[in-house]
């Protein structure tokens, strides 16, 4: 009975034990700015959103490298919601405030007559080199018309040097590269509506 009661005592301080040397899950947010609304008016086109991005990038998890070869996944630091949910929002609030179209959805599928922007997402991570860390942003974005033809193509690059390695410094640089981005591709997808 004794050996038994003993037995019990040292696994519940062992696992106390360990559940109190386990850090803190950190929750980190972007912070971009509020679109601006325009006075454009195009208010009979729709269009869907579909995100593309690696496993690692749908999920919250905050992911860095070390070197161009290694990958690593924090394990107590985490997005408010993955890279694609992020990037797909940001995208659906600068088309809403530009006025080109009446209805946006994210989606998995196109519904018909709509237009497709499709966004694939390729880094959004913490890279680094030496002493020094960035912040990585990469997507390309295309465009297409409800009958399936592409009317707009490009890509966005960010590359932002970081203050430090915390996740905190991530946070801010990749908000001023996405909302960087997003402005871009907003300004594309107008130039191309008007053509």
């Amino acid at each position: 009975m004794r050996k038994r009661m003993t037995m019990f005592l040292l696994i519940t301080v062992f696992t106390v034990c360990a559940a109190c040397s386990m850090p803190e899950t950190q929750i980190y947010s972007l912070h971009l700015p509020t679109p601006k609304s325009s006075t454009n008016k195009n208010t009979n086109a729709s269009i869907a959103i579909l995100i593309h991005s690696p496993k690692y990038l749908a999920q919250s998890y905050i992911a860095y490298r070390k070197s161009p070869y290694q990958l690593l996944i924090s394990r107590y630091s985490k997005w408010e919601s993955s890279p694609e949910d992020m990037v797909g929002h940001a995208m659906r609030d600068a088309l809403s405030a530009s006025g080109f179209f009446k209805e946006i959805k994210t989606s998995y599928v196109v519904p018909a007559g709509f237009y497709s922007l499709t966004i694939d997402l390729k880094r959004f991570e913490r890279m680094d080199e030496g002493e020094d860390s960035f912040g990585e942003l990469s997507f390309e974005a295309t465009l297409r018309s409800p009958d399936g033809k592409d009317v707009y193509q490009g890509s966005v690059s960010k590359r932002t040097k970081l203050e430090d390695r915390s996740f905190m410094s991530l946070a801010k640089g990749l908000s001023t590269s996405l909302a960087e981005g997003i402005a871009e591709i907003r300004s594309n997808v107008g130039r191309s509506l008007r053509q």
